[in-house]
């Protein structure tokens, strides 16, 4: 599943909660990056955005680096997916848990 970074959700919420509009103009300005990086962040072309460029854009728009990263879907699960990821989750619980002191 192809993972991104979607600054659009985050950046409406903080323009209803400040009542005014934040250009990324102005979030790039705001968060100490160039406009350019932030819009190869926002266009997907980083194959590694930087962390600390995520981290001082999270700073400006008040929210949390997992905020901003989705993941597309890109084929529905079928029902042996679905069990073998269920199975997948049970067998690391019972690993952990015998592992514990």
């Amino acid at each position: 599943m192809p993972t991104y970074i979607d600054l659009e959700p985050a950046l409406l919420r903080w323009q209803g909660k400040h009542g005014k509009r934040l250009t990324y103009e102005e979030l790039a300005k705001e968060a100490g990056i160039s406009i350019a990086a932030l819009y190869r962040i926002k266009s997907g072309k980083q194959i590694a955005p930087d962390l600390r460029k995520i981290n001082q854009i999270c700073k400006v728009l008040e929210c949390e680096p997992g905020d901003l990263i989705r993941r597309e879907q890109t084929r529905e699960a079928t029902e042996m997916t679905r069990i073998e990821m269920e199975r997948q989750h049970v067998l690391e619980e019972i690993n952990r848990k015998s592992q514990a002191p």
